[in-house]
């Protein structure tokens, strides 16, 4: 059957000079026939006989089955071609070889001849799809012909595959061969590892030698190196190592920098730049080099010459080293003295530093401590009853105070400033907020100075940047209450603008412009610098150390801003400052219809300034607004069948002219009011500064849309407490409500305890931390307030002795400890979490901070029967304490204009935030990183002073202070209070928000 269709019509005509033999043996191209037909092996070698390409005849290896084929391919890795039957000692015994030899043998080199006799077995189309064969032929087709044709093309494939992988493994072997000689440091060392790689590069040689030839000098080149039959010929001459004709090749190669490749021998010459002059390889063969190993050898040649010149470059640097080495041990015995001199300089400066760090402390404690007595005492006479004389004269007392603990916060900025210890907030602000709230807490004295104070929050700024809201508040405030003070009649305005827009980051600008007594432009370039003022006479005319704009330039340009000032005597001030501050990170934005979409509004504001701010804001909300100065020009302007919802007018504009007129028959009017202007009855009025929000809801009540919200009486005079008869001392002992004092200046101890008395609450008074140590061990108490700083033992190693012994008892008491400190450092407060207190008041002590931690801490107690005081008139029985919530809700929604939705969906994020970076604080705790355990820390205080959780803020910081600074005695417990704080905000944020 195979004579048949092997010669079916024609002989293969073998081209001469592909048959042609090579005068030289050569490698043969190794054939491998699988089949179980005899007759196949026979046909196949006789029609392939005397068969040559590329001057290489074929070798023929016999298999008859599947597994003797596997044997044979084992042992013999060069077979280049495999002319496979299909069906043999199974149906499939020539496809599963196929996968044995490309999977198991890894043999991608190979070219398959898939032949089969019964195509049907398998279907060719198949077979190609499944198998990674090369060719596909039907016995019953495959001529003579047909056969030398495949195994040709067969043969170029494998030809291509191999030069490829071996130009591969070669590159790899002079990368690996590179990387060896990167290592070297000495040109010795070098030159014998050159030798050895490009033995490995080039396996077929059987010696090698580097020769140089010196530039500029004749002769024989000079022996550098060698490996195989020359590796003993270093120092030798090089006549007596190689045949005069290798050294005539090798002097012509060095003489006209050309290669030379002849079949038993090569030279590779390359030039080193640091040598200067040119160097060879000189290589014994047993074959010639294929042009792609002439490539590779090049290649290497050319890593070799930039080798050399590394090398060079290394023995001169390190001779040069030498040399500088020795400089610098001379000049080093020079400076020995300078170097003790700065030394000795250097630690008087830090014990100043010191110095001054603990006059500051030392200050604040001082002064705030007579402080404390002074507005303590006018709180508490503020609460009695007063006749209103001695109400004036009260509250001229408390403003004295007030402003006597501004100069003492400005003058302890200023230091920590120079000190470079004041470090930025990045938080969420609203920047709406911020300057809405500074406008609200100047009103009341613009108004007494009859002064129209306005505000402008641009529409266009974003919701939220990243910054520092305490610190913008305070630049915003001090420039604002400047401008207030200083200015006689007339207005202030506050303008927050957006400044410019770059990718993630905002520039805001905010300027406030007065009409008050203006500056000479030879006084402007010193009022940023510290303890100046305009004038001397402004300090003894309105008081103030000059501090103050100091300050504010500082902050700015900490800020990544700037500040600066506009004026002329008697025509007003405008000072600006900038903010550059990143955006949050972008979070879904559901759009809502505008609030005022479809209200229609005629605006009627003499000024145009405030005009402009008032109809950017309503055309913003969705308004369509139609603004005039007056009435008349108003007219002038409608239509004559026009209508308006609402009218918002200034309290002095003259309505008159609209009330005869069509045009002026509206839903409501809203009425802006200045000092001493009232709304009329029938209509809406707003106190200027004008809150956006509250625009809103005006012009929305006024149309009828939603009823009007009374804002509340600013002008609310403090009441008289009701006299509460305070527990006795066993009877706030039995119910858990027992306060142990620790204070040690008289003036304190009176003030604490006549405030506490007036809150209804017993105490006992300690002098010092040892006596009220002693006393905490002797009784029960509901709560301990320790003064800091103290003698005998402070606050501080008074807390960490009364909590060392909890801990040693075990039995899970734990007395809650607030702080009562007069230091206003901005670390204090994380030093007492940090050492186990719960909370921190800072001197003076008001009245409503001292209550926020007794109801915090203090348990309940419901029915306490009262007792008859000295005044005859009956009492209110002791008030049942009401834990305050950790979050205030209500200041929270009063940042996205009273958006309760947006706000509990705020702190849905919160909730699932913070229990992940608690899970991930625990986490670093348990496994005592600290530098985890400090970015925990500081990401659970950063997102909760977002929400205003104050107590967790402040219980991750002491976390995240005491990290920093590798105080790790009681951190498991500090940790333990963040948890049981994030605790207590997440069961009132769920207890709080509305049923789904």
């Amino acid at each position: 059957m195979s004579d048949e269709f092997l010669f079916a019509d024609e002989e293969p005509t073998v081209d001469a000079a592909v048959a042609a033999p090579e005068p030289e043996p050569v490698e043969p191209w190794v054939i491998l026939i699988v089949d179980d037909d005899p007759a196949i092996h026979a046909t196949t070698k006789m029609v392939l006989r005397g068969f040559t390409f590329e001057g290489r005849p074929a070798q023929f290896l016999s298999a008859g089955t599947a597994a003797e084929a596997r044997a044979v391919l084992r042992d013999n890795p060069a077979i280049a071609v495999v002319l496979l039957d299909v069906v043999m000692e199974s149906d499939d015994a020539g496809l599963r070889l196929v996968r044995h030899i490309r999977s198991e043998l890894n043999n991608r080199r190979v070219r398959i001849i898939l032949r089969t006799g019964q195509p049907g077995q398998a279907p060719e189309r198949d077979v190609i799809l499944s198998y990674d064969i090369n060719d596909y032929k039907s016995k019953t087709e495959l001529t003579a012909q047909k056969l030398f044709t495949s195994v040709v093309a067969a043969l170029r494939g494998y030809q291509d595959i191999s030069a490829i992988e071996d130009h591969r493994e070669g590159l790899e072997r002079i990368l690996e061969a590179s990387s060896s000689l990167l290592d070297k440091r000495t040109m010795a060392a070098f030159v014998d590892d050159a030798v050895a790689q490009l033995v490995d590069v080039c396996p077929l040689g059987d010696g090698v030698a580097l020769v140089s030839g010196c530039a500029g000098q004749t002769g024989n080149p000079r022996f550098l190196g060698g490996a195989g039959q020359y590796a003993t010929a270093v120092g030798r001459p090089l006549a007596t190592v190689l045949p005069e004709t290798a050294v005539s090749l090798l002097r012509d190669a060095l003489a006209d920098g050309r290669n030379r490749y002849e079949r038993a021998h090569s030279v590779l010459v390359f030039r080193s730049g640091s040598l200067g002059h040119k160097t060879a390889f000189y290589l014994n063969h047993r074959r010639a080099l294929s042009a792609d190993e002439r490539r590779l050898m090049e290649v290497f040649c050319s890593k070799v010459a930039v080798g050399f010149d590394n090398v060079q470059l290394y023995e001169e640097l390190t001779e040069l080293n030498r040399s500088l080495e020795q400089q610098v041990e001379d000049r080093t015995r020079d400076l020995v003295a300078a170097t003790d001199a700065a030394e000795t300089a250097r630690a008087e400066a830090e014990a100043a530093n010191q110095a001054k760090s603990l006059f500051l402390a030392t200050m604040s404690h001082e002064i705030r401590t007579p402080m404390n007595g002074v507005q303590g005492m006018l709180e508490l006479l503020e609460h009695t009853s007063l006749t209103t004389d001695q109400r004036e004269l009260v509250d001229v007392v408390r403003d004295s105070a007030g402003a006597l603990l501004t100069i003492i916060n400005d003058i302890l900025d200023f230091s920590k400033i120079e000190a470079g210890r004041l470090d930025l907030e990045r938080v969420p602000v609203s920047l709406a907020a911020v300057v809405e709230g500074v406008a609200d807490t100047l009103a009341p004295g613009a108004r007494d100075k009859g002064l129209s104070l306005k505000t402008f929050v641009d529409p266009d700024l974003p919701p939220l940047v990243l910054g520092d809201p305490v610190r913008i508040r305070q630049v915003l405030f001090n420039i604002t209450g400047n401008a207030v003070k200083f200015t006689p009649s007339g207005s202030v305005t506050v303008k927050a603008e957006l400044a410019r827009f770059d990718g993630d980051r905002v520039g805001i600008r905010v300027a406030v412009t007065d009409t008050g007594i203006g500056i000479a432009p030879e006084d402007q370039a010193r009022l940023f610098h510290p303890f100046t003022q305009a004038e001397a006479s402004t300090t003894r005319r309105f008081g103030g150390t000059g501090l103050g704009l100091s300050i504010c330039r500082r902050l700015a340009e900490l800020m990544g801003g700037e500040i600066g000032v506009s004026s002329a005597p008697g025509a007003g001030s405008t000072f600006w400052f900038t903010v550059s501050a990143a955006l949050p990170a972008e979070e879904t934005v559901v759009e809502v219809e505008p609030p005022l979409a479809g209200v229609s509004v005629l605006l009627l504001i003499p000024d145009d300034a405030e005009r402009g701010f008032l109809a950017r804001y309503l055309n913003s909300d969705g308004a369509l607004v139609v603004d005039a100065p007056d009435a008349a020009t108003a007219l002038n302007i409608l239509l004559p069948n026009a209508a308006c919802d609402v009218v918002v007018m200034d309290a002095g504009v003259d309505t008159r002219p609209l009330n005869g007129d069509p045009r002026g028959r509206v839903r409501g009017r809203v009425v802006l009011c200045g000092p001493g202007d009232v709304a009329p009855a029938d209509s809406a009025g707003i106190n200027r500064p004008v809150r956006r929000s509250h625009l809103v809801r005006a012009v929305l009540a006024a149309a009828g849309r939603v009823a009007p919200v009374e804002a509340p009486d600013s002008s609310a005079i403090p009441a008289a407490l009701p006299s509460i008869r305070p527990p006795t001392v066993e009877e706030a002992r039995a119910h858990g409500r027992l306060i142990l004092v620790a204070e040690d200046h008289p003036t304190n101890r009176l003030v604490i305890q006549r405030q506490l008395a007036m809150l209804g609450h017993a105490m006992e008074m300690a002098e010092d931390g040892a006596e009220a140590l002693a006393m905490w061990r002797n009784g029960r108490y509901g709560l301990l307030l320790t003064d800091c700083q103290m003698p005998v033992m402070d606050g501080f190693e008074l807390t960490r002795a009364i909590r060392a012994e909890e801990a040693r008892a075990g039995d899970g008491r734990r007395i809650p400890i607030a702080a009562v400190t007069a230091n206003a450092l901005e670390d204090e407060l994380q030093k007492c979490l940090a050492v186990g207190m719960d909370d921190s008041l800072s001197k003076p002590v008001d009245l409503t901070q001292l209550r926020r931690v007794l109801d915090r801490f203090l348990p309940p107690v419901a029915g306490v029967d009262s007792a008859p005081a000295a005044d005859p008139q009956p009492v209110a029985p002791v008030p049942a304490p009401v834990d305050l919530p950790p979050l205030d809700i209500d200041a929270l929604a009063g940042l996205f204009e009273g958006d309760l939705e947006f706000v509990h969906q705020l702190l849905g994020e919160f909730i699932t935030s913070n229990e992940a970076s608690h899970r991930w604080l625990g986490e670093a705790l348990a496994a005592r990183n600290w530098g985890d355990v400090r970015q925990a820390a500081h990401k659970l205080a950063g997102s909760s002073r977002t929400v205003g959780a104050r107590d967790l803020a402040a219980a991750a910081d002491a976390v995240e202070l005491a990290a920093v600074d590798r105080r790790l005695d009681g951190m498991d417990g500090m940790v333990a209070r963040v948890g049981r704080e994030l605790a207590r905000v997440v069961a009132w944020i769920r207890a709080s928000s509305p049923a789904p």
